[in-house]
């Protein structure tokens, strides 16, 4: 018979909700425990203590978006026998802890969940309407013993040839069940803490009530963090995006925006794999720096521009365009080339820049290729010099 290359066995793993709902309690545990940088304290019993336990929410997961409806449906349906489909995990690390991070399934499992801990009442029942209104703790004992009995089938990948395999294999998955974006299924391969802090860093964004004229509310702005960009991580593509070109430039051989973030996250998921938890801080701390000083760049052009990221830099304003991946990259890359230099804040050098924009490939009228074109930005980065 002849060998093939590639062969992945997912195991199967039943647990009743009672199970879950232990191991995701254990998995939260984990997640907030704090060993202050002693790795000392991460003995084998330990890890022992936290195999397996289930992360509910990893960073990359998508943002909770069920509605009180669909979570009380769910319930339903195991009280009255509908099937469930199978949810899906992934073996990943944590602290040095073996965990299984949910990849599908995490609005079945956080709909369980919630519900055993009494956080919603049932709301909108079809079929056991005698049950609206209450609570787990309310329910009849043989109604609460059905549902922590219920087994739940999951299919837990431990190993991967790769991580090309593995993001071939997480885009044939997500075919056939609820659509997750390809920033999501990235997030899922190329697990590592700029991942964590990118999320929480956005999230904060989103979340913020600051004063319009604040740096939190500006750069809400600037990124143009809607709801639909928010829950669909689109804001996370582009900055990871960025992130790469701030930190190595524009490369000529990449074919758009999204190859940046991949690669981005493929360079840093290689790099926190092979690091010690004590070198993670300082790794963390070199990539946060440079995007806080971007930023602070970004917060100074905006004193006089709304969207700095939009072709209103250079006098052409769009209300349907606030964000365009081309002038981020094109800013990115030019402020990679300054290093940071305080000459990027002179008023002379932002006429420049916008005249240069202006008069650039961007405006050509016989240009009809793509905007982030990586030769043609390469192009213009060499040709700029203030």
């Amino acid at each position: 018979m002849t060998n093939i290359k590639y062969r992945v066995s997912p195991q199967t793993l039943d647990h009743t909700i009672q199970q879950i709902v232990e191991s995701i309690d254990k998995g939260k545990e984990l997640q907030e425990y704090n060993f202050n940088n002693n790795e000392n304290l991460i003995t084998d019993e330990f890890k022992l203590k936290y195999n397996d336990c289930i992360v509910l929410n990893p960073q990359y997961q998508r943002e909770y978006r069920s509605t009180h409806e669909d979570e009380s449906s769910l319930i339903e349906s195991i009280l009255v026998g509908i099937p469930i489909p199978p949810v899906f995990l992934v073996s990943a690390k944590i602290k040095g802890v073996q965990v299984l991070d949910v990849v599908d399934g995490q609005h079945r499992l956080n709909a369980f969940y919630r519900y055993r801990k009494d956080q919603f009442t049932l709301k909108g029942l079809k079929l056991l309407t005698e049950l609206e209104g209450k609570k787990f703790s309310n329910l009849d004992f043989d109604y609460q013993q059905h549902i922590i009995s219920y087994k739940l089938s999951a299919f837990v990948f431990r190993e991967f040839p790769g991580k090309e395999f593995e993001l071939e294999i997480f885009s044939r998955y997500n075919k056939g069940t609820k659509t997750l974006t390809p920033q999501e299924i990235r997030n899922a391969v190329y697990t590592s803490p700029i991942n964590d802090w990118l999320n929480d860093y956005i999230k904060s964004l989103y979340n913020t009530s600051s004063k319009k004229d604040s740096l939190e509310y500006k750069l809400k702005q600037a990124y143009n963090i809607t709801p639909d960009r928010f829950l669909k991580k689109k804001i996370h593509e582009s900055i990871f995006a960025i992130l790469y070109i701030i930190e190595f430039g524009i490369n000529r051989n990449f074919k758009d925006s999204t190859t940046y973030s991949e690669e981005y996250m493929k360079n840093k998921a290689d790099i926190f794999e092979t690091c010690t938890e004590k070198e993670i801080p300082s790794i963390l701390k070199n990539i946060t720096d440079k995007f806080i000083s971007f930023n602070k760049w970004i917060y100074h052009i905006m004193q006089t521009i709304n969207y700095p990221f939009s072709k209103e830099l250079y006098g052409i304003s769009s209300r349907n365009y606030k964000f365009q991946m081309s002038i981020a990259m094109l800013l990115s890359a030019i402020f990679n080339k300054y290093n940071g230099s305080d000459i990027i804040y002179k008023n002379e050098f932002l006429k420049q820049l916008a005249k240069a924009l202006e008069s650039s490939y961007l405006e050509d009228p016989e240009y009809n290729a793509s905007s982030t074109n990586s030769i043609k930005m390469k192009e213009f980065i060499d040709q700029f010099n203030y």
